[in-house]
């Protein structure tokens, strides 16, 4: 069964399509990380069918690159026996590990499969020290934290756990932290299909934040408009901006980070090149004791993740 574990820190690229997963190993990802239809938060958006994933694994391990996939809606307790049977039937598929949100879909999946490679996802909101022990606790193998936390701050989990460190090294900076959203509106009942799942439609109910019934409308993405007596009085959006930290990508690899992780799965094949090409440039130089040249950090604004 391959693995994503390295000794070399990991570039980890985002596919939303087959086209997309072979833009990102042409340009030099180590690894994949891709969404199965009705598996993951991404709902309908940047999910693959079974027959693609098998089809991009075809390719992945001819070039000796591994694959996750993405597991990170929350489960009821049937439809989590249904997917802890679809875990260890893509294991035998070649896929390299799952990344999970719910820790009792972890738990089971440690259970049923002691050896299995399992990454507790940036949606579980992990930020500190007793995180990452509670997640290695839990059985986790990697802990995903987002690029807001500084090196040094790496550097001290680091000094904590046995976890494999990742670090989502670009991505959306919301408004709320990422995986976290008690905004009361983001709620709507959409359920998304889940091939020969059990219960009401054969549907996965899914995370209430993103995926299976309850789809984020991303409310904080949105322009709003305050106004008085049918008079506008203001209007804005919130804060969200792409989080770039390409240039610190030196210090990220001094403070013990293990995998690097894009954001994107709803990008196109062409700016997942482009987003992967550049980030590989960027940690081979990293590699080389380099610095990362100031034209080289310098990303597109078009290159936002939004969405994943």
């Amino acid at each position: 069964m391959p693995s994503i574990a390295s000794a070399r820190p990991i570039l980890l690229a985002p596919a939303g399509s087959p086209e997309a997963a072979a833009a990102a190993l042409a340009a030099g990802a180590d690894a994949l990380y891709v969404g199965l239809k009705g598996w993951s938060r991404g709902g309908g958006r940047g999910e693959l069918t079974a027959r693609e994933l098998q089809g991009v694994l075809v390719e992945a391990t001819r070039r000796g690159r591994p694959v996750q996939v993405a597991c990170n809606t929350i489960p009821k307790p049937a439809e989590r026996a249904f997917l802890l049977e679809r875990v260890a039937e893509i294991a035998t598929w070649g896929v390299a590990g799952v990344i999970v949100n719910d820790v009792g879909l972890l738990a089971a999946i440690r259970r049923r499969l002691p050896d299995y490679p399992v990454t507790a996802s940036i949606g579980t909101g992990a930020l500190s020290e007793a995180d990452a022990a509670f997640y290695e606790a839990a059985g986790a193998s990697c802990l995903v934290f987002p690029a807001v936390l500084e090196p040094d701050e790496i550097a001290v989990i680091r000094g904590s756990t046995r976890l494999q460190i990742e670090v989502m090294i670009h991505m959306v900076e919301e408004f709320i932290l990422l995986g976290r959203c008690l905004m009361p509106s983001y709620l709507r009942l959409q359920p998304q299909p889940l091939p020969d799942a059990p219960g009401d439609g054969q549907r996965l109910l899914g995370s209430m934040k993103r995926g299976g019934a309850g789809v984020c409308s991303k409310v904080c993405q949105h322009p709003w408009r305050l106004e008085r007596d049918g008079v506008a009085w203001d209007e804005g959006i919130f804060p969200s901006r792409q989080l770039s930290r390409l240039a610190d990508l030196p210090v990220y690899l001094a403070a013990g980070v293990d995998v690097f992780k894009l954001q994107g799965r709803s990008l196109p094949a062409e700016a997942v090149f482009a987003l992967t090409r550049r980030y590989r440039e960027g940690l081979d130089r990293a590699l080389r004791g380099e610095p990362v040249a100031a034209a080289l950090a310098s990303l597109p604004a078009h290159w936002t993740a939004v969405g994943r």
